[in-house]
């Protein structure tokens, strides 16, 4: 499952992010692989999507969220 398929309020697990450029940029802001992630909101557009990662909060767009690979938690 990847990101953009997670609805609000629903979190996940940060399996892989399959973008290079993207991931060194989500890991210099604190993105981790393993870490939880949870989706706050998603614009009435659905984007960006808006997610919390422990303290971060980060608008990502949807074209990234899809290179996200994630484990949802129920």
């Amino acid at each position: 499952m990847t990101l953009d398929q997670l609805t609000e309020n629903e979190t996940g697990i940060i399996k892989q992010i399959n973008d290079e450029s993207l991931a060194i940029q989500l890991l210099a802001m604190g993105f981790i692989l393993g870490e939880e992630i949870k989706v706050e909101r998603i614009a009435p557009l659905k984007d960006p999507i808006l997610i919390t990662s422990g303290t971060n909060y980060i608008c990502i767009r949807k074209a990234d969220a899809k290179n996200i690979d994630v484990n949802q938690i129920k």
